[in-house]
């Protein structure tokens, strides 16, 4: 289980997880049903639900289960993931080096 904090780009700081099937989170509840297809039943792709008082939202492996300061919890794919968080040392980091550049 990987727990990391990150910051946003705006420097709000936020709890960070990234699910892969078996791996247990709070407020995630693994399925993987079968559906119908071709001959028979077909098993579907590893996922799970975070459920929230907003209502259930499909997890995938490599998807990150986001917390807000506030407490409010929202899946995000790992590549937008990547693109919008930072590492908070790497956030510190950043701000570090453009405060030395001015």
């Amino acid at each position: 289980m990987s727990f990391f904090i990150h910051q946003r780009s705006n420097g709000s700081p936020v709890a960070a997880a990234q699910w892969f099937p078996g791996q247990h989170l709070t407020g995630v509840a693994d399925e993987s049903p079968s559906h119908p297809g071709g001959d028979g039943l077909l098993p579907s792709p590893p996922h799970a639900y975070l459920i929230t008082p907003q209502g259930r939202f499909t997890l995938f492996a490599g998807d990150w289960v986001i917390t807000e300061p506030e407490g409010r919890m929202h899946v995000c794919h790992d590549h937008l993931f990547r693109q919008n968080y930072l590492p908070a040392e790497e956030q510190e980091e950043l701000r570090k080096s453009i405060l030395l550049a001015k």
